[in-house]
């Protein structure tokens, strides 16, 4: 360590940013199945490691092997990246046990009281996950076991169950196990009562390959933990049903969960076959408690029970109070919607607790619970709903003795995002009646992050292919390999109090049973949805309420609407189309009636600025924008085998734009390629890629550009040569290769690969240029994807294995080149790519990075430059300082005009190229289009700092002259590659669009 760390429960402790100077890096291989079914463990097994499969990589690795614990530790996080994927290990598939179909927790209400003589008969199920996500933000996690004793750095919201895990693992007494936060605080055994998550798990797969080594080793911790968040699926399910009387009375009331508590232990010690070996204080803490469950209402007729607990799972008694309130206090609010009653008059009317009864009224009476949630209705942005919900708990004190315990009833109100998901709880008022007083704006940001999502909406913690961003926030500065940080992130003041995980717990202190029942029941006030089991991430609600829509399209609604509903309009007309209209057949398509535009407060905020997101990764406004342009009014063209087109106006400006579309109008054309008036589409406008948009982000894109300023501008006709011009043969070519399926993620890949793929393949359109196309302009797929074409003059490279780049591409490299707009090893974004890296800049960063790690999948790139890699850059830089002295023209146009920012000698300069030439791909192209649009156009690299623009010389040389430069360029700094042919006509082709062209862009 380094000096003044001291380790394993000495005085002072280290940080994560000093620990990673001395740690070893680890990466997990995780079976191919791997599940826990509700009450045991089963993975495939382990057959045996191929040590031997990593032997060309360069520097130190160890493959950790333990039970079916598979993983790989090297002296870089890189290193270990791309060992773990080479890596080969043999499984032995097991059977799989057939899971057992929950209750759908995410469906309407649509259980409704069954009569049985003079009787009502209400059931429902209820389940509890074994995380509730993946983890609060990406970091590292950092364990150092040795000398009997350990010690781990990251994030745990559950340190006495992780503790638990790691004794198991490592056979130390609790004792001798330490855990520290980030900047090396040391860790609270204060839980937070809202569950686990992978933190945990990250945690004991650190620690299991730091046992094995001999030394510290980090993992990092990110939302490809995911996996491990649905392999553990559901640690607890209870049942409950009821009978009610006609009076309202519930006079049967049936309780049955299906384990003492929901708390699984985690996948590496599963994995490892250390689960079931139970340590002396865990036998301890399940030896002093009460396995009834507790209930504060009274009914005639009651049953409580829960069956006995699996060895692999822990006993909490904070999670168990927190899980039996939930499933209780979101069965009563259901049978109160289905008898027809108020919530709260309901648990009143089963309390004889004065105290309770007491603290119940007060809290209603404080919270206004009779009047209406939504007061203001008119002034709500229609993609808004709102709803009010209500819980109530009461746990016995320490000795179990119900009349000293904890009294504790919470109000919360909720607004619901209806295209996006997203859950914000906008108010909460909770009343304790015994202990302090409770900071009910500090626990009003905690359950916003730990059970909704993270505080700020467009950042939920639940990844999917669809969510802008994944709870990552920006990082460092500088990155390591693969894109991850050197050091930890640091907190945002609203995350400093919501998503503390160690020390004093800002939940200290607050009876914290009620917190996710009570925004259950406020979503189901809200969205007439119930939610019967926790988290509820803005993907899983969006998912639903879609759900929903398609099914009550389909059938008369048999439900009473909750009270929400009846309290406000929720039609508009841009929700008229429902997801997924049915495809498209030719050959006519009628025309859709124009609307007004929408108006203001048709669209929230939130959704406006998930609109500005995806229109930055569509790049909007690169395409739709002439030069010097106002954004989006259309104009610009471009140039096609088939003849000229020009881009639309996309402005809401009702008579040259886009301002009398209804959503149903917008959602064709992006998908189906048919516009408003019923005419059909180019597929220049890639609506072939944006088919897989999905329909919360295109929703989300139709908000923002109403919300824009209208701009009236004239409409460019097409140039199109017959029978190209005719727009109705577009309906044939639509039915040959136009496929509008939305996107479908790849169960085998990973959330990141996913992400990725969501954006190349469907906004970004990458494909379109990055393709090869057919006769017909249709892109070619297979093996041709990704292949490479021309577009506009200029040759989009592959981004396949077919990549011609001198210097092979990393993940790290299109991360900086994408992020950046600079590679080290490859060079500045330019020409058409300028735009599109300035649109990337304007996503959040897990964004890039995912793309990033798509591509380089395509490209099967390493996770980093090699240090081969980096040696062959240096010595074809070395090779290229030598001047070739047979071509004197070439040489003497270089060294007059390009040397001085292309050739390092040493003499100070207001610019440099910060690439060799040597390094640049497109003098190692087949094609020379590329040099020559850069040497007549220039290079504008503005989106990078620090970089200086390269003038055109469209003006200054000649032909012929350009035609000696580009051969000299590639003779010098492409020496093994043969001779461009016709290079003179290419540049009297390439030359009628740049005249003194100071833009990038052609």
């Amino acid at each position: 360590m380094t000096e003044g760390t001291m380790l394993h429960g000495q005085q002072k402790q280290a940080g994560i940013p000093a620990l990673l100077a001395q740690a070893r890096f680890g990466v997990v291989v995780r079976p191919a199945y791997y599940r826990w079914n509700g009450e045991r463990f089963e993975s495939d097994r382990l057959v045996g490691v191929d040590s031997s499969s990593i032997a060309s990589l360069s520097g130190s690795i160890e493959v950790v092997v333990e039970g079916d614990f598979v993983g790989v530790v090297a002296d870089s996080l890189a290193l270990a990246t791309d060992a773990a994927k080479q890596l080969k290990v043999e499984w032995q598939a097991v059977h799989q046990t057939p899971e057992k179909a929950p209750e759908s927790d995410q469906a309407p209400s649509d259980s409704p009281l069954v009569p049985s003589q003079s009787y009502m008969h209400s059931n429902h199920e209820y389940g509890w996950p074994s995380r509730m996500r993946w983890g609060n933000h990406p970091c590292w996690v950092i364990a150092d076991c040795r000398d009997q004793q350990l010690s781990v750095w990251g994030q745990t919201v559950t340190p006495a169950a992780l503790k638990q895990d790691l004794s198991r693992l490592t056979a130390l007494d609790i004792s001798q196990i330490e855990l520290y936060s980030a900047d090396g605080k040391h860790a609270s055994n204060q839980a937070s009562g809202l569950g686990r998550h992978c933190g945990d798990d990250a945690a004991v797969d650190a620690a299991l390959m730091s046992r094995r080594v001999g030394g510290p080793v980090a993992v990092w911790l990110d939302a490809r933990y995911t996996k491990d968040v649905q392999a553990l699926g559901q640690a607890q399910r209870i049942t409950l049903n009821a009978d009610i009387a006609s009076s309202g009375e519930i006079a049967r009331y049936h309780y049955q969960q299906a384990n003492l508590t929901g708390e699984v232990a985690a996948v590496g010690v599963l994995l490892s076959g250390r689960a079931t070996i139970a340590t002396p204080s865990a036998k301890a803490s399940a030896g002093e408690q009460d396995t009834t469950p507790f209930s504060p209402y009274v009914f005639r007729d009651q049953y409580l029970a829960a069956r006995s607990q699996p060895a692999s799972l822990s006993t909490n008694s904070h999670l168990m109070g927190i899980q039996q309130t939930f499933a209780r206090e979101s069965f009563l609010d259901e049978v109160a919607r289905e008898s027809d009653q108020d919530p709260v008059a309901l648990r009143l009317r089963h309390l004889d607790d004065a105290r309770g009864i007491e603290l119940i009224e007060s809290v209603a009476k404080r919270a206004e619970w009779q009047r209406a949630s939504n007061p203001s209705a008119d002034s709500l942005p229609q993609d808004l709903l709102r709803g009010r919900g209500f819980a109530y708990s009461q746990l016995p004190d320490r000795e179990q003795r119900v009349e000293s315990g904890v009294r504790s009833a919470w109000i919360a109100d909720v607004e619901v995002n209806r295209i996006t998901g997203d859950v914000q709880l906008t108010r909460l008022v909770v009343g304790q009646d015994a202990g302090p007083d409770v900071d009910t704006n500090r626990l009003q940001q905690t359950l916003q992050a730990r059970v909704l999502g993270e505080a700020r909406p467009l950042l939920g913690q639940a990844p999917s292919f669809d969510e802008w961003g994944d709870g990552s926030r920006t990082l460092t500065e500088r990155e390591d390999s693969a894109g991850l940080p050197t050091t930890a992130p640091s907190l945002s003041p609203v995350e400093d109090g919501a998503n503390k995980t160690v020390g004093e717990d800002v939940l200290t202190g607050a009876e914290l049973s009620p917190g996710v029942a009570v925004i259950a029941n406020a979503l189901f006030d809200a969205t007439g949805l119930r939610f019967r089991q926790p988290p509820f991430t803005a993907n899983r609600v969006r998912q639903a309420l879609e759900a929903s829509s398609i099914e009550k399209a389909g059938r008369p609604s048999k439900l009473k609407p909750p009270r929400s509903m009846n309290r406000r309009w929720l039609a508009a007309a841009a929700f008229t189309t429902i997801a997924g209209t049915a495809a498209m057949a030719w050959p006519w398509k009628g025309a859709i009636a124009p609307v007004s535009r929408p108006a203001a407060n048709l669209y929230s905020a939130e959704t406006i600025e998930r609109g500005r997101l995806v229109a930055a990764a569509g790049d909007c406004a690169a395409c739709h924008t002439t030069e010097g342009g106002v954004t989006n009014a259309g104009g610009r063209g471009f140039e096609t085998p088939f003849g000229t087109l020009y881009s639309t106006n996309i402005t809401p400006d009702e008579a040259t734009g886009i301002g009398q579309w209804s959503y149903a109008a917008f959602e064709r054309a992006m998908r189906h390629g048919i516009s408003r008036d019923g005419s059909h589409l180019y597929p220049a406008f890639p609506y072939t890629a944006f088919a897989k948009t999905s329909d919360a982000d295109l929703q989300a894109l139709y908000a923002y550009l109403m919300a824009q300023p209208p701009v009236s501008t004239e409409k460019k006709a097409n140039a199109l040569t017959f029978p190209f011009s005719v727009r109705s043969l577009m309906a044939g070519w639509n039915t040959l290769y136009h496929d509008a399926t939305p996107f479908q993620p790849d169960p085998m890949q990973s959330e990141l690969y996913n992400r990725g793929a969501y954006l190349a393949e469907g906004l970004g359109h990458c494909s379109a240029c990055h393709s090869p196309r057919n006769a017909m302009g249709a892109e070619k797929s297979g093996e041709a994807y990704f292949a490479g074409a021309f577009v506009d003059g200029w040759e989009a490279p592959p981004l396949n294995t077919l990549s011609r780049a001198p210097i092979p591409w990393s993940e790290t490299s299109l991360y900086d080149y994408l992020r950046h707009g600079e590679s080290e090893l490859h060079g500045v974004a330019s020409g058409p790519m300028a735009p599109v890296v300035a649109g990337l800049a304007e996503l959040p960063e897990y964004d890039v990075r995912a793309i990033a790690h798509y591509v380089a999948a395509q490209m099967q790139a390493p996770t980093s430059n090699s240090d081969a890699a980096v040696a062959d850059a240096t010595q074809r830089v070395t090779s290229a300082a030598v001047s070739s002295t047979e071509m004197e023209a070439g040489e003497r146009l270089f060294e007059g005009a390009c040397a001085a920012c292309h050739v390092d000698s040493g003499v100070p300069t207001f610019s440099r190229a910060g690439t060799n030439l040597a390094l640049n791909t497109n003098l190692h192209s087949d094609h020379p289009d590329n040099v020559i649009q850069s040497i007549l156009g220039g290079v504008h690299a503005e989106h990078v700092p620090g970089i200086g623009s390269m003038p055109g010389f469209a003006d200054s040389f000649s032909n012929t002259q350009v035609a000696d430069l580009t051969t000299y360029l590639r003779a010098r700094f492409a020496p093994e590659k043969a001779p461009w042919q016709k290079v003179k006509q290419r540049i009297a082709d390439i030359r009628q669009p740049h005249h003194n062209n100071t833009h990038s862009s052609p």
